[in-house]
């Protein structure tokens, strides 16, 4: 048995390698197609990204984006093991606020994982707006 593996250990090598390579490249054209997803959502207001799970179970991202009221008018998720993952519009939060998200008490169609997911990206937002008014606040227009 042994035998076998040793006279084709070139190739075995080879395989990998090549598999490897397959993967980064699905990879990078992945990156590329969320990176240019979110460089569109981005023009409609606030944007934020969150992120739930590990590598084992998977993981899922929520992206949000808000206008001026903190209603939510993009909601978007990618989530699964490939690289053939996209951005899906999630149209059940569209119109809500980050406060209706980040509301325990309030049911939302989604499930545990995305919703923790776009808890941590309204929690960003917060941060953001917060940062914003406070920046304005301790320094004054010149």
């Amino acid at each position: 048995m042994f035998d076998v593996i040793g006279e084709n250990l070139g190739v075995i090598f080879v395989l990998l390698v090549v598999m490897w390579l397959l993967q980064f490249g699905l990879t990078f054209f992945q990156m590329r197609k969320y990176t240019a997803r979110l460089k569109i959502i981005r023009q409609d207001g606030l944007t934020a990204v969150g992120m739930s799970g590990n590598k084992y179970k998977g993981r899922t991202y929520g992206v949000l984006t808000v206008d001026k009221d903190n209603r939510i008018i993009h909601a978007e998720k990618m989530s699964g093991w490939t690289t053939f993952s996209n951005l899906r519009p999630v149209a059940d939060l569209v119109g809500l606020t980050i406060e209706q998200v980040l509301d325990e008490d309030n049911p939302l169609p989604i499930s545990k994982k995305l919703r923790l997911a776009f808890q941590q990206a309204a929690n960003d937002l917060l941060e953001a707006q917060e940062g914003k008014t406070s920046e304005k606040s301790t320094n004054p227009p010149t």
